[in-house]
């Protein structure tokens, strides 16, 4: 809805609009009641008249006879939380067999306050617990950090020690990464349908949030190749397996340049510390330079297909990591050159 509406002078300074009349009668406005004026950055207004404690709840409804299969379903599941369903409801003509509710139920553990409060032959009931007002993004972000660098540094210690490495604990951490992200997509959402949400999530603007949902994606990315090089790592562990002291050196000296750099990369991003930052992008380039030396140095010395597999997975998903770096260096930087520092400053043309 686009309407242009003329200032009217009210007394001697005051300018006033009028609010479209089906807007008002949709909103259930009255005369005496509070509205919220919002600056964007773009200079534009924007008037809210929601609050968090009484917004309310989005309901979603899944067809399952019409779900082909039930990656399909785990799909719509997920998409309804990230998209801040507070309730879900999964209904069919047919009954629900034994095997559904069980994937349906493995589902929902994987996502953070969402339970299942009734359950019939032809219908399940979620509901969502989730206060999302408990759960500020910067906060989640950090968890994050700290689980990544936590199966960085026992993958990287694995290597050290020439040791096989606690793969059960890897994959329950990680598990424990796509239910933070899986989280924080869903808060992002929340916050930029609901702006008082997003002011009590520390989201300052939409542009933030795009910056979130890539940092966030390259967080969950780096659990995910932590997992994928915990498997090789125990792979090339096998008896009949040699593996030099001389490749284990290599990948040890890459592995811990990029646990350097992650946490560096990480500390320039919640400090905004412009000279960390610019440190950062220099470490990168230095860094993948190294892994590509290292690729090649390695894997052209190896004859055993298998056992190249295994050590390419390893450095390949170093490099990975690397890359989810300048990722997240580059919001950060973004983020830096909109706020006006004694470094810079932003002035409009």
């Amino acid at each position: 809805m686009i309407e242009i509406r003329k200032l009217q002078k009210v007394g001697a300074a005051t300018l006033t609009v009028s609010l479209p009349k089906r807007w008002v009668l949709k909103k259930g406005l009255k005369p005496g009641d509070r509205v919220t004026l919002i600056e964007n950055e773009d200079g534009s207004l924007r008037l809210d008249v929601s609050d968090i404690n009484t917004a309310e709840e989005i309901a979603f409804t899944i067809n399952y006879d019409l779900c082909n299969s039930d990656n399909m379903l785990t799909r719509l599941i997920i998409g309804a939380y990230l998209q801040g369903a507070g309730i879900l409801k999964i209904v069919s003509n047919n009954p629900l067999t034994t095997d559904t509710l069980n994937k349906v139920q493995m589902i929902i553990d994987k996502l953070p306050g969402f339970e299942i409060v009734e359950q019939t032959h032809r219908t399940i009931l979620i509901q969502s617990f989730v206060d999302p007002s408990k759960f500020p993004i910067e906060t989640l972000l950090k968890r994050l950090q700290v689980m990544v660098a936590s199966m960085l540094n026992q993958l990287i210690s694995s290597i050290a020690e020439g040791t096989p490495i606690n793969i059960s604990e890897i994959i329950r951490q990680e598990s424990k990464i796509d239910e933070l992200y899986f989280l924080t997509i869903r808060q992002l959402f929340l916050a930029l349908r609901r702006w008082h949400l997003s002011m009590i999530l520390g989201i300052d603007s939409p542009i933030y949030a795009a910056g979130v949902r890539l940092i966030v994606k390259a967080l969950e990315d780096s659990g995910d190749m932590i997992e994928n090089m915990a498997k090789g790592l125990n792979s090339m562990y096998k008896p009949h397996l040699k593996i030099s002291s001389e490749i284990v050196k290599k990948i040890e000296e890459l592995g811990m340049k990029i646990q350097a750099l992650f946490i560096k990369t990480m500390k320039a991003l919640f400090s905004l510390d412009i000279e960390l930052l610019n440190d950062v992008f220099d470490s990168i380039s230095y860094v993948l330079e190294q892994h590509n030396k290292v690729s090649e140095e390695v894997l052209f010395t190896v004859d055993d297909e298998r056992f190249a597999s295994f050590l390419k997975t390893i450095i390949w998903g170093l490099g990975c990591i690397a890359h989810n770096c300048e990722i997240i260096a580059e919001v950060a930087l973004n983020r830096f050159t909109r706020i006006p520092s004694n470094i810079i400053s932003i002035e409009k043309a």
